[in-house]
């Protein structure tokens, strides 16, 4: 996540392209999902509660919207709901739930590109429309605040330079700490394809953002 006291871009610079470590998906989950499916309706209430949050901060990177990011993030437990029948565990269940919710994203950012393509001549603005929601910190100076508040801002313009695999790749590797591979799992994509993804990713921002380094 991104924090109010660090500017964006050392936020970018500190993103290496190997070697994160994350525990597999422990007993307890594992418990719940198969109640889960026997119908034990508090059960997966739980297991919402544990994947909620980091489903609606990848929907709200993907799209910049955090209204869209919670339908996508509903939209995605509904469909668990449906399929835990058929979930077999191959992969973990966070892994099933980003996959999913990346491909609604994808899906919607490309309608939405179809859609500025036709509406070509609206001209619309958008900029600003979804101001970032910051809690208030009666630590930082109004200076440090407004900095704080100015970094976020550029670094959520610059995600949305990036394409929408891209930005699910960036925010999945910086936001929840997924290893490349299993990045590659969550969005049907080869291991050197997220690579070259987070690279790209990594550049792009990077040159975005230069010109706040030391601000």
């Amino acid at each position: 996540m991104v924090t109010r006291s660090a500017p964006a871009v050392a936020i970018v610079d500190s993103i290496p392209v190997d070697g994160y470590s994350r525990s597999m998906v422990d007993r307890d989950e594992e418990i719940l999902l198969q109640r889960a499916r026997e119908g034990d309706d508090e059960s997966f209430a739980r297991l919402v509660e544990r994947h909620i949050q980091p489903l609606i901060n990848l929907g709200w990177r993907m799209t910049g919207s955090r209204d869209l990011a919670e339908d996508l993030a509903q939209e995605t437990f509904l469909r668990l709901h449906r399929s835990l029948g058929s979930f077999r565990g191959d992969s973990s269940l966070a892994t099933w739930l980003y996959r999913t919710l990346s491909r609604l994203a994808i899906d919607h950012l490309r309608r939405e590109k179809l859609k500025r393509r036709i509406f070509f001549f609206r001209g619309a603005d958008d900029e600003g429309s979804d101001p970032v929601e910051l809690a208030a910190d009666p630590g930082p100076g109004p200076d440090e605040e407004l900095q704080a508040r100015e970094s976020v801002r550029r670094l959520r313009q610059a995600l949305q330079q990036l394409s929408p695999q891209q930005r699910a790749v960036f925010t999945l590797r910086h936001d929840e700490g997924l290893p490349l591979k299993e990045i590659a799992t969550a969005l049907g994509l080869s291991e050197g394809t997220v690579k070259a993804h987070l690279h790209r990713a990594v550049q792009t921002l990077r040159t975005s953002l230069g010109d706040l380094k030391g601000a």
